[in-house]
């Protein structure tokens, strides 16, 4: 079994989320204040957590889903590791949707691409740990093979 969980730690995004607070803190905009606050601790607690096992591939949003999303093995027609542009080919991190896929990302460029049986669109999920994800999709194909 592989897990990984990933949170949004990106120095340039903390640097931009600060600097906005301390200009609401100079301009005592208290509404204000308590959004950026929040957002702060949105991104403080989000995280995507990703697992896979012999029941398949999961994922979650963390603390948006309370449970997580799996795509079983006998789901999947092919699943491979492969680098992405973010900007690119989605815009951006987070969830995002492209023509061709759905993406889940935090931050990095390599990824799971998951293409799924009867479905034209694939999905796309980000791991910082791309060699450990590709021994842990080897090691389950032999288990359930």
């Amino acid at each position: 079994m592989y897990q990984e969980k990933q949170q949004f730690r990106q120095p340039w995004l903390w640097v931009l989320l600060i600097g906005v607070l301390g200009v609401t803190l100079y301009r005592q905009e208290s509404v204000s204040i308590g959004i950026v606050v929040a957002v702060l601790g949105l991104f403080a607690f989000l995280r995507l957590e990703t697992r896979i096992d012999d029941e398949g591939i999961s994922y979650q949003w963390f603390p948006f889903q309370l449970r997580p999303r799996v795509i079983n093995w006998h789901a999947i027609e092919q699943v491979s590791i492969r680098n992405y542009s973010a900007l690119g080919e989605f815009g951006g991190w987070g969830i995002r949707f492209g023509w061709k896929a759905t993406a889940h990302t935090v931050s990095g460029n390599a990824s799971i691409e998951i293409q799924m049986k009867g479905k034209k669109r694939f999905l796309l999920i980000g791991t910082q740990c791309p060699d450990d994800v590709r021994q842990a999709i080897e090691q389950v194909k032999h288990t359930i093979a």
